[in-house]
């Protein structure tokens, strides 16, 4: 019996009932509480502020407010394995905001509109927008959901350039020199994804990208002595020259192998010369040294100092997205009330 209830607290639990509501994804409470090995009163009692009651569906949470309760249990995440992501986009969302801003645009812009009327040919502003501008203004919503669909292309590129072979970049060769791979990944409210990959070991944090880095990974090699040797060669450099990283011999008596991705920024922030970085749009400090290259995004470094300022998750794996594309009708929708 024993027995049994160990299998069933640790079983993934399957969302087989996900509610959209008001353009938000929500799980059912009872779902939810099963993954925390929680009784549905107890996790009503716990987290009763972020507890919704919809329609004909009772007790839910949004999506985004679970992934946040699993990324802070590492229990119930381990067992789980990914967090949840449903990405619903809906034109008739979209289209929405273009109508509601309408009646904005003519308060403000009604001789301009009258104008653009006359030119047109049209009785009134009105029909001009019904039959010019609103068809504009949906086919632009239409064109940016579509483009939106592909926009963690960026991420799954990422994914397969760390861990199926390449010629720049190959996993096992990496690992046969005692070395491995760390990932971090970030999830932004709006289901934009990214990854930053480090190559650890003793001594060694080093970011990599799939932009063609000047680091030959793929040509690691040990020299006579023992030492493990990464080549590297600047080839925008006008009398382009290869380098010699030693990687044995960084000094620093630490194995990022057995600590997470922000651990070992952390520690490095602490025991490490640490420079500002000019391009304060996205990453603000990192470190520049022989074996350690990586920098801080601006959402990173907060969520470092205060967990709860920033809706940005991280999760130190490669997340699998699910993608649920909805697109709605938007035959007769009222612009102008009549």
């Amino acid at each position: 019996m024993k027995k049994e209830i160990l299998i069933m607290a640790n079983k993934i639990i399957k969302f087989n009932t996900k509610v959209i509501h008001n353009n938000n994804v929500y799980l059912k409470v009872s779902d939810v509480a099963k993954v925390f090995n929680m009784k549905m009163a107890d996790f009503k009692q716990s987290h009763s502020d972020i507890i919704e009651k919809i329609p004909s569906c009772g007790d839910c949470i949004l999506e985004t407010e679970f992934n946040k309760l699993l990324s802070y249990d590492s229990t119930a995440m381990e067992k789980q394995g990914q967090l949840e992501m449903t990405k619903i986009e809906s034109l008739r969302a979209k289209t929405d905001s273009v109508i509601s801003f309408q009646p904005f645009k003519m308060l403000l812009g009604r001789s301009m509109l009258q104008q653009l009327a006359d030119m047109k040919g049209c009785k009134s502003i009105e029909e001009y927008i019904t039959t010019y501008e609103l068809p504009e203004e949906m086919n632009k919503a239409l064109k940016e959901l579509m483009q939106n669909s592909e926009r963690n292309t960026g991420y799954i590129k990422m994914v397969d350039y760390t861990f199926h072979k390449t010629d720049e970049f190959d996993i096992e060769k990496i690992r046969s020199f005692g070395l491995d791979v760390q990932v971090l990944t970030s999830i932004k409210c709006d289901g934009r994804m990214n990854l930053d990959v480090f190559v650890v070991g003793k001594g060694i944090f080093y970011g990599i990208t799939n932009y063609g880095d000047y680091e030959q990974w793929d040509n690691l090699y040990t020299n006579s002595n023992g030492d493990l040797i990464l080549p590297y060669c600047d080839f925008d450099s006008n009398s382009p020259e290869e380098i010699e990283i030693n990687l044995s011999q960084s000094g620093i008596d630490r194995n990022f192998q057995e600590h997470t991705v922000i651990e070992n920024m952390l520690w490095c922030i602490q025991n490490l010369p640490v420079t500002e970085i000019e391009d304060y749009e996205y990453d603000v400090i990192g470190c520049d040294l022989e074996t350690i290259k990586f920098s801080v995004s601006i959402e990173l470094l907060i969520k470092m100092i205060r967990p709860d300022a920033v809706s940005t998750l991280f999760i130190d794996k490669v997340v699998d997205v699910e993608n649920e594309c909805y697109l709605t009708d938007v035959k007769d929708m009222k612009v102008f009330l009549e």
